[in-house]
């Protein structure tokens, strides 16, 4: 599989929730849609309830590589989340662990663990991330925003815009600004569930979406179960194919401290190679101003 798209695809899956609708209607003759403060009200009393996240997910992506031959493959893994910043991703395929994304308060990670002989490492420190190095690991969003991406956390009403319906007057948007751009999270008015979402760069251009269905109890301890997705369906604009994923048995757990320590991950791992991206991007400034 190939470890750029799996990489873009999982983050946005894991933290983005949206699709693209088709069909119109004249909204215009809808009632007013609920409010942005009637909907983060509802929204966030519920994923108040859980600082945690623990997750199985089974993985399949379909799609094109860059040279037009076409992929279909599947894996497995873990998703643990912990607010306001700790993330780990983690996929295996036939038992072997091949993938790893990861990010703290401080810093954001991958692993590519296909190559045996060749292990290797990428890794920033989040205070200088740049859209430039977050596409290096096919990240179209600030590592740093990712939680907030992921419908877990509570909107911040300082900042959300005015809510709206979709198009086909199914969904009610509300607008959120983000580092590099915006995003739209899309609630269905009779769950008050987020079922999809659309994010934007800083020009506007549209990033990523995906669809969220099959909202499942999960598991908090000495309180009411929390619904999270069940099943998300990623599509990139512009990019053939998609990427789905099936949630199993989330629950909100206390999580090892070590998945969210890349100096532990690389000993773990045995890396064979660690690419700083700081360095790297400051080399590449380096010789590109020394260019004649």
């Amino acid at each position: 599989m190939q470890i750029r798209f799996v990489a873009l695809s999982l983050i946005v899956v894991v933290f983005v929730v949206g699709c693209s609708t088709t069909s119109k209607v004249d909204i215009s003759k809808l009632e007013e849609p609920p409010s942005t403060l009637e909907i983060a009200s509802t929204h966030n009393e519920r994923v108040e309830a859980i600082d945690t996240l623990w997750a199985r997910i089974s993985i399949r992506a379909k799609g094109v590589y860059p040279d037009g031959k076409k992929y279909e493959e599947q894996g497995e893994g873990h998703l643990q989340i912990e607010k306001p910043s700790g993330v780990s991703l983690t996929i295996r395929k036939l038992g072997e662990l091949y993938f790893a994304y990861g990010a703290n308060s401080e810093s954001y990670w991958s692993f590519n663990l296909l190559d045996k002989e060749q292990k290797t490492m990428q890794i920033g420190r989040l205070e200088d991330v740049s859209v430039e190095k977050a596409n290096q690991l096919g990240m179209p969003i600030h590592p740093g925003e990712l939680i907030e991406l992921s419908g877990l956390m509570p909107i911040d009403l300082s900042k959300a815009g005015g809510s709206r319906w979709s198009d086909d007057g199914k969904l009610v948007g509300v607008t959120v600004p983000s580092q590099w751009g915006s995003f739209v999270l899309w609630f269905d008015p009779r769950t008050n569930l987020v079922a999809r979402s659309d994010v934007y760069d800083r020009d506007g251009v549209h990033v990523a979406s995906a669809s969220l269905t099959r909202y499942k109890p999960a598991k908090v301890p000495n309180q009411q179960p929390v619904l999270v997705p069940g099943k998300i369906e990623i599509t990139n604009p512009g990019q053939e194919g998609f990427v789905r994923i099936e949630i199993s048995e989330p629950a909100s757990k206390t999580i090892r401290p070590m998945v969210f320590d890349p100096a532990r991950l690389k000993r773990a791992y045995r890396v064979d190679e660690v690419i700083d991206l700081d360095v790297e991007f400051e080399n590449r400034e380096q010789t590109m101003d020394a260019t004649p």
